[in-house]
Formats: structure tokens, C-alpha cells, sequence
């Protein structure tokens, strides 16, 4: 396995992808203390823990059931994805995957099936051609 992280150029171009489709996506990362090895003082860093897609849809069935929808389409795929985690109201994304696949490419594929997944609220997404206009 190998270690992906999107540069912010690339974060954006997602952000914007997921936010037609009314998720938020975004770099999850912790600030933490570690004391330095070699002399013992304490610095603060960051750890990234992959990326992450919540829904905002206004109906709270849509946006309590889209992320385990989701999550089960895709761990149910040929290949699956089946190393994606439910996590609080979203879905966690790892920045380390199996041969095969590319954060580019699993986001890609999370997208295309995040669009084929119905909504209880059709009208959400019939809005959104108006809004383009």
C-alpha cells in the first residue's frame, strides 16, 4: 500500500465536484504534541487520517441514510471498495488503498455511484439544473 494526499489544488477541484451533488468533502487531519526523540521537547504536528464526505441534504432521512447507501454500493462493487468507514454522519475515506486503486480514482467511482443513489427528496436534486441557469 501506498500513501496518497491530495495537493489543495486538487482538494478544491473535489470540493467543488461533491458540493454539486450537496456533500462536503475535506482533508481530515489532528493536531497532536509528540515529544522529539532526540532531545524530549515536546512539537506539535499534524496527523492526516485520509479524507472525508458528509451529505447536507435537508431531508434528515437523505442525509442520515446517503453515507451507509453509499458505503454498501461501493464495498458491493467488482472490484469492491470495501475499505471506506462509516464515520459519525459521513463516510472516511484512507489515503492508503490497494494495488489497483488511486485516491483520484476512488473518488471518481464515489461520485458516479453517489449519483445513481435516489433520493427520498427528489426535489433536491430536481433544483439543481435551476440553479445552474
Amino acid at each position: 500500500m501506498r500513501l496518497e494526499h491530495l495537493t489543495g489544488e486538487e482538494e478544491d477541484f473535489w470540493r467543488g465536484e461533491f458540493a454539486r451533488e450537496n456533500w462536503i468533502f475535506g482533508a481530515l487531519t489532528l493536531s497532536v504534541t509528540l515529544p522529539e526523540f532526540a532531545g524530549g521537547t515536546p512539537l506539535l504536528r499534524q496527523m492526516h487520517f485520509g479524507y472525508y464526505l458528509q451529505p447536507l441534504h435537508l431531508n434528515a432521512d437523505d442525509r442520515e441514510d446517503l453515507p451507509r447507501k453509499l458505503a454498501w454500493v461501493l464495498a458491493h462493487r467488482k472490484p469492491p471498495l470495501d475499505f471506506l468507514e462509516l464515520s459519525g454522519a459521513g463516510l472516511r475515506i484512507p489515503h492508503a488503498f490497494p494495488q489497483g486503486f488511486t485516491l483520484s480514482s476512488v473518488l471518481r467511482i464515489a461520485l458516479q455511484e453517489m449519483k445513481r443513489i435516489p433520493l427520498r427528496d427528489e426535489s433536491a436534486r430536481a433544483a439543481e439544473p435551476e440553479k445552474q441557469e
